[in-house]
């Protein structure tokens, strides 16, 4: 005869059933709610959070990020003179005979000139000008960021582009700059002159740079000691630096160094500059900035990290300041904005910060960093006549 199974062996096995449930019930809402996360708020594809690795301030294009030393001006339209401009027929609507436009492109005596990135070289700078046979009374110039750091000679370069009456988008170091100046005021002078005077800013200063071009792991954790003992030096006091400036480079002595005027010439600089379509040889508005843009995001939705330091995408849609993973975000960017519909095909982007692709010119996308500060060239773009001009320069 069967033996009857027991009560006890009937509550286990419900017990086992119902955890058994109770794990799935938690995978499917762990599921859901990961799920959840990939919208894109803004209507763009679905994607992953950007990598915990990335420093990117979370911020819509209207606030501050997350310190509030950066005074972001986020967009700006540029405004020229009119009276000196002739505008082709075809930019008006009217009749757009060649041989009129031709006649029209020769009567026109102003240039909008975008530059590359400059990185404190003013001999590369004053060799580009003379190149270009600049003429203060005719061209606007416009800087595409990193103005500053590295070369030698920053802050005269920020003086000769404030003579030149200069136009300008922020780079990241330019950034990193305004942003180290911005903390620096805020600090009471008599504990910024106790610190410059203590240990602490002095193993700073000796290990300047030294985690990001030195290979020697001692001489990285010496600088990695040095930042935190700067922190820690602060934090007494109660004043705590944003976690996010680069506290072993040249920034701090740059932002130190500069004049009001200077400060205030950088800070000024929008993040998009924005160049009326009634110039363009393409006929389309130029959106100046420094580093590129999310093609998955509107043009006036960007985010100010991505503006200043994206290079590449990653598979996950991620922006990326490095450019070892994923693919170039112009690349991306020319091949959507080709799948448009042709009335939607209507701006054109002009960047530099990517020195190692050099000269990058696609279809609805210019780079122009190409390397003067590495003893390359300086290079500039004329929005009236889509002309591409190069200057050598000296390696610093």
């Amino acid at each position: 005869m069967r033996k009857k199974p027991s009560s006890r062996n009937d509550c286990m096995s419900v017990r086992q059933v119902g955890a058994t449930l109770g794990i799935v019930l938690l995978l499917l809402t762990a599921t859901s709610l990961w799920f959840s996360t990939l919208d894109d708020p803004t209507g763009g594809r679905r994607r992953r959070f950007p990598s915990p690795t990335i420093k990117e301030p979370s911020t819509p294009p209207d606030s501050l990020p997350s310190d509030p030393f950066a005074q972001y001006i986020y967009q700006e339209e540029l405004q020229l003179n009119y009276d000196n401009i002739i505008v082709n027929p075809s930019r008006r609507g009217g009749d757009s005979n060649s041989n009129n436009d031709e006649q029209n492109n020769k009567k026109t005596n102003h240039r909008t000139i975008v530059v590359g990135d400059v990185h404190g070289s003013l001999v590369g700078f004053e060799r580009f000008l003379k190149k270009i046979e600049h003429n203060p009374q005719k061209d606007t110039l416009i800087l595409a960021g990193d103005i500053v750091a590295k070369g030698p000679q920053s802050l005269k370069v920020v003086d000769r582009l404030i003579e030149l009456q200069a136009k300008c988008v922020r780079g990241n170091h330019d950034d990193v700059v305004i942003r180290w100046r911005g903390f620096l005021d805020s600090v009471d002078m008599a504990i910024l002159k106790e610190y410059e005077a203590s240990p602490a800013f002095v193993d700073e200063l000796s290990l300047e740079g030294a985690v990001d071009v030195v290979e020697d792991a001692q001489t990285k954790e010496e600088a990695q000691t040095a930042a935190e003992t700067m922190d820690a030096f602060f934090f007494q006091r109660g004043i705590q630096i944003p976690s996010d400036l680069d506290r072993r480079s040249e920034h701090y002595q740059i932002a130190r160094a500069m004049t009001k005027d200077q400060y205030n010439y950088l800070r000024q600089c929008p993040l998009i500059l924005t160049i009326p379509k009634e110039i363009s040889v393409n006929h389309v508005p130029v959106h100046v900035v420094h580093a590129g843009i999310d093609p998955t995001r509107d043009i006036l939705n960007q985010r100010p990290w991505v503006l200043v330091n994206i290079r590449n995408l990653l598979k996950d849609g991620t922006p990326s300041r490095k450019k070892s993973k994923g693919r170039g975000w112009a690349h991306e960017f020319n091949e959507l904005h080709n799948r448009r519909s042709p009335s939607k095909r209507d701006f054109l982007v002009v960047y530099g910060h990517d020195a190692g692709r050099s000269l990058n010119v696609m279809p609805w996308s210019i780079g122009l960093d190409t390397g003067c500060v590495y003893g390359r060239e300086l290079t500039g773009y004329v929005v009236e006549t889509g002309l591409i001009i190069s200057s050598p320069c000296p390696r610093v």
